[in-house]
């Protein structure tokens, strides 16, 4: 890992949909987001994206350019930190954070602490703006109920793509191969307490994107996404609590 290219906090909001498009999982959007596929045989399903599903997807990304609905922003920056054992202090602009980490129950008994020997942690906060929930209320309110669900299910793939053009990055500043490191989000299993999205919302002075929570911590606007990034080669997914 190479030193980062500043330290603290950047905000990012030059990038446009024809950025963020390529890297849009269209078979987690259609088959999930968008619940068409449901145990069809291949066959059946690529008959079903070519006549109906990719027309619809071609029509959401046009309207999503036309009127910029989707108006992508991202704050991210490296910070000094120090792990002990299960727990990861960060050296933020005004006090230092302190996030705990359950350790993996089996062998290897992975920590997400465990990957941030080198000192230097990354976080990011994306969203894909406002301009998506006042649409699909919009179109709700005008009986368009399928195209205010596909909008969505649009909007959070296309954070999710907006993330990965970030973490991609932070790979490259730190020097990090792009198959190494991973990044860990609050609320799954290897990062639990969604009330640390607070301590990264205030790390990363997220109200510069026009970013804040709710009292139970779910983001404002709604398409929007944090995670800690570590490029660390062993970083991957994992749940602790499998025994």
């Amino acid at each position: 890992m190479t030193e980062p290219p500043f330290m603290g906090t950047k905000v990012t909001d030059d990038i446009s949909m024809c950025d963020i498009e390529p890297l849009i999982d269209r078979e987690m959007l259609f088959s999930s987001r968008w619940q068409f596929r449901k145990g069809m045989k291949k066959n059946e399903w690529e008959d079903l994206k070519a006549s109906k599903v990719l027309p619809i997807y071609e029509r959401i990304v046009a309207k999503c350019r036309a009127k910029d609905i989707i108006i992508p922003r991202i704050a991210y920056g490296y910070f000094k930190c120090r792990n002990s054992e299960v727990h990861l202090f960060v050296e933020g602009e005004r006090k230092t954070y302190k996030f705990d980490f359950p350790r993996e129950r089996v062998v290897p008994h992975r920590c997400i602490a465990d990957l941030f020997s080198g000192g230097i942690a990354a976080f990011q906060i994306v969203t894909v703006g406002e301009g998506v929930n006042k649409e699909a209320v919009r179109l709700f309110k005008n009986d368009a109920y399928s195209d205010s669900f596909y909008l969505k299910g649009f909007a959070a793939e296309a954070a999710e793509a907006l993330a990965s053009l970030n973490h991609r990055k932070i790979r490259k500043e730190l020097g990090a191969s792009d198959d190494h490191g991973e990044r860990f989000s609050p609320g799954y299993p290897s990062f639990p307490d969604l009330l640390d999205q607070r301590k990264v919302v205030e790390l990363l002075d997220a109200k510069r994107i026009g970013v804040s929570l709710t009292k139970t911590c779910m983001f404002i606007p709604e398409h929007s996404t944090s995670a800690i990034i570590s490029v660390d080669p062993k970083a991957m997914h994992f749940n602790p609590n499998i025994s």
